[in-house]
């Protein structure tokens, strides 16, 4: 039993004497921190779904955007329609010509209700298609003159970290060097670097490696999105690359890592391609594979073990989940096999075939890890809980992962009521004060006075994730109240209407 006090938006501390002019009785349920998502694509559709209705539902009071390299900006006219052309998978309608930079895009978040906080990031993916395009080959001096004004432009502007994808092109075009040379600059503003990795398969261990000797180098501290083994033959190797991190925290490395609580990951279709088919952008990969000289190589690297970008290529595992419009769209929810099968093709073909037509635009969810992994990076003590989704609403239609509406309830329900992987409080701190080491400058993710009153109170016994991958668009269950700021967005269950959310920027404390 106990209490906590808020004034001005800041917890009190608990001898402050001042009559309530409000109370809550919180009996029988769990007061936390607000749960902060360190790994979210928010930043492509709040602009359409500023409520983060099904972020802060599950409790999440502070969303990290710009995560896998992708970030909506730098984003010049030039290369504006490339970007979106190549990131319509996560875009929900933003207006691109809002903004060019770090600033503007931080500036029109401001003009929008939010209903959670953000802290942004850049993506390198980004910076190198506003800078070379979709080049398969290192910079030029100028080039990276030019990405690296990019790159601390945008941390003037007060983004907190730095992102790479390197399963991503033009992202995994990029070598160690360049990465290096880029990330060391969030070492001038107390930023951070995180990293999709290059390889989630067969080379995870030394993908790790590679990220953890740039941390080392720079000495600036490092993040490892959504740490897993993809694909049966890699199953068992997050004890190897766990251990490179237990490793790398003895040598005085700052190395975290986070996870979703899920077997099954999300990303483009055109992630099934090797990366160079991808050279000269979304355009070029269309017109490649009408070619039938290029298809053959293409398909020839998506057969044969290694080639492939996304490691072992298996139709029955691949669920197309979100596909843009025309005939296509009638294939939303269904296993790339049984679209196969449908269409009397090769698996292999039908994904050419889709890409061919549709570009860039369709999201797959894939069910590739194994649960014994997933329990066993959960169980780490440096792995924090984050989504690696995005706010939506049910309205958005498709059938997007349940993550974006039910990862930390999920946690809470299954992980820790039902089967005891995590106690309650190493689960609570792997959603808040865990990840808040990331953002400390902000006086989030503790119950502590003088830190900000950002909140969650949930039921131990009830609370649980709703959404499936059959029907991903609902809320979950037993989050009582969130309060971001002092002020409450959700309360008895319901949002609230409020719009208390800020614009997390790098040197402001807020």
């Amino acid at each position: 039993m106990g209490s906590v006090g808020v004034v001005g938006g800041r917890i009190v501390a608990s001898d402050d004497e001042r009559p309530a002019v409000r109370s809550t009785d919180a009996g029988g349920t769990v007061l936390a921190p607000g749960f902060i998502d360190l790994h979210t694509h928010s930043d492509f559709t709040l602009p359409v779904f500023p409520a983060a209705s099904a972020m802060v539902r599950q409790g999440v009071t502070t969303q990290v955007v710009g995560n896998c390299g992708f970030s909506p900006f730098p984003n010049s006219p030039h290369r504006r329609t490339e970007l979106s052309e190549y990131l319509s998978f996560l875009d929900a309608g933003i207006p691109w010509d809002r903004w060019q930079d770090a600033a503007g895009f931080a500036d029109f978040l401001d003009t929008l209700p939010l209903g959670s906080n953000v802290a942004l990031q850049v993506g390198l993916g980004t910076v190198r298609i506003s800078v070379m395009g979709f080049e398969r080959r290192p910079p030029t001096d100028e080039e990276l003159a030019e990405m690296s004004r990019l790159v601390r432009e945008s941390f003037a502007a007060g983004v907190v970290g730095i992102s790479s994808g390197l399963v991503y092109p033009p992202g995994s075009y990029a070598d160690s060097e360049e990465i290096a040379h880029l990330a060391s600059i969030a070492g001038g503003f107390d930023g951070f670097y995180s990293s999709h990795i290059r390889n989630e398969s067969g080379s995870l261990v030394e993908a790790v490696g590679e990220a953890i000797d740039i941390a080392r180098r720079t000495k600036v501290p490092l993040q490892l999105s959504h740490h897993k083994a993809l694909g049966p033959s890699s199953w068992g190797m997050v004890d190897k690359s766990l251990g490179l991190i237990d490793a790398a925290r003895s040598a005085g490395c700052d190395v975290l890592a986070d996870q979703y609580p899920y077997r099954a990951g999300s990303t483009a279709l055109t992630r099934v391609l090797p990366d160079w088919a991808l050279e000269g952008g979304v355009k070029a990969m269309q017109a490649a594979l009408k070619d039938p000289e290029s298809r053959r190589r293409v398909a020839w690297a998506m057969r044969n073990p290694g080639k492939g970008a996304s490691g072992e290529f298996i139709p029955k595992a691949l669920l197309l989940s979100q596909i843009p419009h025309g005939p296509n769209k009638q294939y939303e929810g269904s296993f790339l096999s049984e679209v196969a099968a449908a269409r009397g093709d090769d698996p292999i073909d039908t994904a050419l075939d889709l890409l061919q037509e549709e570009g860039a635009g369709i999201l797959t969810v894939i069910f590739g890890m194994s649960e014994h992994d997933v329990r066993t990076v959960m169980r780490h003590p440096a792995v924090a809980i984050a989504s690696d989704g995005w706010t939506l609403s049910p309205a958005a239609g498709g059938k997007p992962h349940p993550r974006s509406y039910g990862t930390y309830a999920r946690v809470l329900g299954r992980y820790v009521r039902e089967e005891g992987v995590l106690s309650l409080e190493h689960a609570v701190h792997k959603m808040s004060g865990l990840p808040a080491q990331r953002l400390e400058r902000f006086d989030r993710g503790l119950i502590r006075p003088g830190y900000v009153a950002d909140l969650v109170v949930f039921d131990p016994d009830v609370v649980k994730d709703e959404a499936t991958f059959d029907d991903p668009h609902r809320f979950c269950s037993g989050v009582r109240h969130v309060v971001v700021g002092g002020v409450f967005v959700v309360e008895d269950g319901e949002e609230t209407g409020a719009a208390p959310g800020r614009v997390l920027r790098s040197g402001a404390r807020r």
